[in-house]
């Protein structure tokens, strides 16, 4: 009995089968998309999604041809099913671009055309180009898809040695090149520009659509030269500027790196007069140039590198690594100073000289040497190394040959910034200091913090220098000065003494104001401080729109302090 009621659940099951396949077989395959799932695009981002609804007779599969969309689920079973579409990538393509969905199920299939909307591009072909020193164009490509635009070229900074070809920036197109010559690096420094395409509004240029990546030009130095006439030019001395007041304060300008093309070329003169310019940049040395004789004498260098595989006329020698000491041949320099001709005719004028050795490199670096003696006093006598830091033309140079050749050089001021590392003072620092205090040096810098007793204690009670100056400092006592952190004090937070900006503080245009004074009219000139005061708040230093392409950290970054040399000079 229970065998044969197997038996028949058996029978059952299979005519129950046979009839549901006899159903599926009978009905067409078809798929039908949902009315409300067709025209739809995608957004021009990244992970935009649709989703296309449909029925099914069948169990189905489905794929894309589109590389750009992934597709979820690829297939399911027969009835109402829904399919989404993913965009796996943002369609900078510059264009609308389509996809087509392929659904199937027995020998029925049904396409579907999706697309993804465009995103506004700029495309630049390429963004890093690495040139040679030489002479020559290059063409920046760029395509985009804003059709009231106009394409435009925008510079980081005012970069003279790059001129974008005429006809090349105004077009509205959607493909194109901008073609921008390259002049000859004649420098031994490598450089670099930055720019940006731009697509602007074209009816209104400020308005800015969009903006490309950043373009690094970066252009490899000129191969060292060397001089093939080491004689003709060399030593050849020129006054360049005469004094029209008082007896003549002497200014030497020399060059060290300079090959004798350059000198011939007249670029090294054109060094020279911008060092000289740069000198009577700050108060109150600015207002008091005409006491100043600048001279000029050539010194041709065998070669026009530094470092010990070439050969310069001062031997100078940058130390690198962060450091920004130099070291120089001090006899050769006083040599070639002593060309000049009032200097052979009166040698004592010597003592008064300020030397400024501008080294043909634009390195990060300066040095100042003063505390030579003629073997029986210390002389006033001061020589500055300092290169054309970032180029002739920036900002950087000016600031440290102020600070290096003015503030120690002819001032003998010393430095007011401070680490936290060097800690306290030394007494013995405070006693040598004190001493060059006594021969009327370093009066921008004290060792109490006593408003009655500090050096500058007479500015301090003056009503007419109270409360922010015209860069917002405030003259009063902080800490910090001499390079260490606490024990010494400066009148000032922020000068040319400490970050090379917002020029000289009140005590040291008074030392600036004095040296030059006691220079210009010897002994028969004293110091009167009702006619210092007079002076000075006409003259008070103003701040000027400035260029640079220091980084914010170099620019107020301490230089090496200055070196007592206690040296010997013999003068031939």
């Amino acid at each position: 009995m229970k065998t044969k009621f197997f038996h028949l659940l058996c029978l059952l099951f299979v005519f129950t089968i046979i009839a549901a396949c006899s159903k599926e077989e009978g009905t067409p395959a078809s798929i039908t998309i949902a009315e409300q799932s067709q025209n739809q695009i995608l957004g021009s981002g990244i992970n935009s999604r649709i989703t296309i609804d449909f029925t099914s007779t069948h169990d189905w599969k489905a794929s894309t041809d589109a590389s750009w969309a992934v597709i979820t689920p690829t297939s399911g079973k027969a009835g109402t099913a829904s399919i989404g579409i993913l965009a796996k990538e943002e369609n900078r393509t510059g264009e609308v671009r389509t996809g087509l969905l392929t659904l199937s199920c027995e020998k029925a299939t049904v396409q579907v055309t999706f697309t993804q909307a465009a995103m506004d591009v700029l495309n630049i072909g390429q963004t890093v180009y690495d040139i040679s020193a030489d002479e020559q164009d290059i063409s920046i490509k760029f395509a985009t898809n804003i059709q009231n635009g106009k394409v435009t070229l925008k510079a980081e900074d005012n970069y003279s040695w790059i001129t974008p070809q005429e006809n090349t920036l105004t077009r509205t197109i959607q493909e194109g090149e901008i073609i921008l010559k390259i002049q000859a690096n004649e420098r031994r420094s490598a450089r670099n520009a930055k720019l940006k395409v731009q697509v602007v509004n074209t009816n209104d240029k400020n308005q800015i659509l969009m903006e490309s990546a950043t373009i690094n030009i970066n252009q490899k130095e000129a191969p060292v030269g060397t001089s093939s006439d080491l004689t003709t030019q060399d030593k050849k001395v020129l006054l360049i500027q005469e004094h029209t007041e008082g007896n003549g304060i002497p200014l030497i300008f020399l060059g060290d790196g300079f090959i004798d093309t350059e000198i011939a070329s007249g670029f090294y003169r054109q060094v020279m007069e911008k060092g000289m310019e740069n000198f009577f940049t700050e108060e109150p040395i600015k207002s008091l140039r005409n006491y100043f004789d600048v001279w000029m004498v050539s010194a041709v260098s065998l070669n026009n590198g530094f470092g010990n595989q070439y050969s310069t006329k001062f031997k100078c020698w940058l130390e690198g690594g962060g450091s920004t000491l130099i070291k120089g041949d001090e006899d050769k320099v006083m040599e070639y100073a002593m060309a000049v001709p009032t200097l052979k005719e009166n040698p004592s004028l010597l003592n008064e000289a300020t030397c400024i050795v501008i080294l043909n490199t634009e390195d990060y670096a300066g040095t100042c040497y003063f505390g030579f003696n003629d073997g029986i006093n210390t002389l006033n006598l001061a020589i500055g190394y300092c290169p054309m830091i970032y180029g002739m033309e920036d900002d950087m140079f000016r600031r440290v040959l102020c600070h290096e050749c003015i503030g120690h050089g002819f001032a003998k001021l010393l430095d007011e910034y401070s680490y936290q590392a060097q800690g306290r003072i030394p007494d013995s620092e405070i006693t040598s200091t004190k001493k060059m205090q006594n021969m009327g040096w370093a009066a921008n810098v004290d060792f109490t913090n006593n408003r009655n007793e500090v050096l500058w204690n007479r500015f301090l009670s003056d009503n007419r220098y109270q409360g922010p100056d015209n860069y917002g400092e405030t003259l009063s006592i902080y800490e910090g000065a001499c390079t260490y952190w606490n024990g010494a004090y400066r009148p000032t937070m922020e000068s040319m003494m400490r970050s090379n900006t917002h020029g000289f503080n009140a005590p040291s245009r008074e030392a600036i104001y004095k040296r030059i004074m006691r220079t210009a009219y010897g002994s028969i000139w004293e110091y009167d401080y009702e006619t210092f005061v007079e002076f000075d708040q006409a003259h008070l230093p103003t701040p000027t729109e400035t260029r640079t392409r220091a980084t914010r950290e170099e620019i107020s970054r301490p230089f090496t302090p200055p070196v007592f040399t206690n040296k010997t000079i013999s003068v031939k």
